[in-house]
């Protein structure tokens, strides 16, 4: 993983010098928070000899998120955005064609049982462009991977860590619409490299309701990509799906 060890290094200085130009835009102290449910239909391969997730069993899966964000009215400090995403599926399917994890083959034809956690922590540094009924936000994420890739048959079993940490480039949308309590916008996170890709992206709309805790709801759509190929962890998957949330604000 030396590729995005280095990575990682250069990003963060970059994104650093870009971030120190800017001003935050707050105008008073305020914390926000949310949690919701994403259903997510997945799509593509793993392993270095591929296998399909539809052949491995995978099917559409419910996975949880959560965050909190606290924003400050400081200059040059950027706001700071903490998120838990919880990715995994256990599944048993019948291999159509060869496929190998790490160091163990799996024939085709065999049944094999998959157990995969690509859940990952998101740090999110941003500052505030625009904070008005136009609120645009821009930043770097720091995503923390913490996961395994397993698969187990009769006869074999192997398995990989996923520990990997990526500086990703971040932008967030949003217009409010005056007096209604409605607004609607978009959200992504992005870093290409090499043969290596990482990327979400989700629309949304959200109503705050008219009450002393500022509680609401959000609904939106929102899509995956992580293609990672390294030496240990091969690996080119996508996740599509709407998604609800409840969400918080003082």
């Amino acid at each position: 993983m030396k590729a995005l060890s280095c990575l990682t290094k250069y990003s963060l200085a970059a994104a650093s010098l870009v971030m120190a130009s800017q001003v935050s835009a707050d105008t008073v102290f305020g914390i926000y928070a949310g949690a919701g449910s994403w259903q997510s239909e997945y799509s593509g391969d793993v392993g270095q000899t591929s296998a399909s997730l539809n052949d491995l069993g995978v099917d559409d899966n419910n996975n949880s998120f959560y965050y909190i964000a606290v924003e400050h009215p400081i200059p040059l400090i950027p706001n700071i955005k903490l998120q838990q995403n919880d990715i995994s599926s256990r599944q048993t399917g019948t291999l159509s064609n060869d496929f190998n994890l790490n160091n163990q083959s799996f024939p085709a034809g065999t049944a094999v049982t998959t157990d995969f956690d690509l859940s990952y922590t998101d740090a999110v540094l941003y500052y505030e462009i625009l904070d008005n009924w136009l609120n645009l936000d821009v930043g770097v994420t720091v995503r923390k991977y913490s996961g395994e890739l397993i698969a187990q048959s009769l006869n074999a079993s192997d398995s990989v860590d996923v520990d990997v940490t990526l500086p990703l480039g971040y932008a967030r949308f949003q217009f409010d619409l005056p007096l209604t309590g409605f607004s609607a916008g978009a959200e992504a996170n992005l870093i290409r490299y090499q043969d290596n890709s990482i990327s979400d992206y989700s629309a949304k709309i959200s109503y705050m309701f008219d009450s002393a805790l500022d509680l609401g709801v959000e609904v939106g759509y929102k899509t995956a990509s992580i293609q990672i190929d390294e030496d240990d962890v091969n690996t080119d998957i996508r996740l599509k799906g709407p998604y609800a949330a409840a969400i918080f604000h003082f």
